[in-house]
C-alpha cells in the first residue's frame, strides 16, 4: 500500500489532545499552540512557529528576487530530473523547482527539484551524515 509522504508524519506533526504547547524546530522555543499554523491547510501543525515562519519566508522571497530563474531546459543538479519529470512533486500551488539555500548564512545555491531539496533538508545540510547515508548505502 503506497501512502502520501505527509501521512506518514501525521502522528509527528499532530498535536495530542490536551496538550496546549509546542517546541518549534526553529527557535526551540515552547509556545502556545495558537503560535503554530496548520501545515498547507492539513490537519497538522507546521514545525516552526509563525514567527520563524514569516522569516524564513522574507530570506526566501529576498532570494527569490535576486536570483536568475531557472532556464527552460534546467534540470536537477542532483538527480538530473527535468521540470516535466519532477512537475506536481512540490504540490498543487509550487512549480516544478525551489531556490535551495543555506539556512545559516541564507546565500542561495540553486534550483533543485522538490524531493532532492527535502532529501537534503531532512539531513540538515549535514555532509557527514550525507556521507554516512552513503556508506550505509554502499555497504547493504
Amino acid at each position: 500500500m503506497f501512502y502520501k509522504q505527509t501521512e506518514l508524519f501525521k502522528e509527528f506533526y499532530s498535536i495530542p489532545k490536551g496538550v496546549d504547547t509546542r517546541k518549534c524546530n526553529k527557535c526551540f522555543k515552547i509556545l502556545p499552540i495558537s503560535s503554530f499554523s496548520l501545515h498547507g491547510g492539513a490537519n497538522y501543525y507546521r514545525p516552526e512557529c509563525r514567527n520563524c515562519n514569516n522569516e524564513l519566508k522574507k530570506v526566501r522571497d529576498c532570494l527569490k528576487q535576486t536570483t536568475t530563474p531557472p532556464s527552460l531546459n534546467h534540470c536537477c543538479p542532483i538527480c538530473g530530473g527535468r521540470a516535466e519529470e519532477v512537475a506536481g512533486k512540490g504540490g498543487l500551488k509550487l512549480g516544478p523547482w525551489v531556490l535551495d539555500h543555506c539556512h545559516t548564512t541564507h546565500k542561495a545555491r540553486g534550483w533543485l527539484c522538490h524531493p532532492c531539496n527535502r532529501a537534503i533538508g531532512c539531513f540538515k545540510d549535514d555532509i557527514s551524515l550525507l556521507k554516512k547515508t552513503i556508506s550505509y548505502l554502499e555497504n547493504t
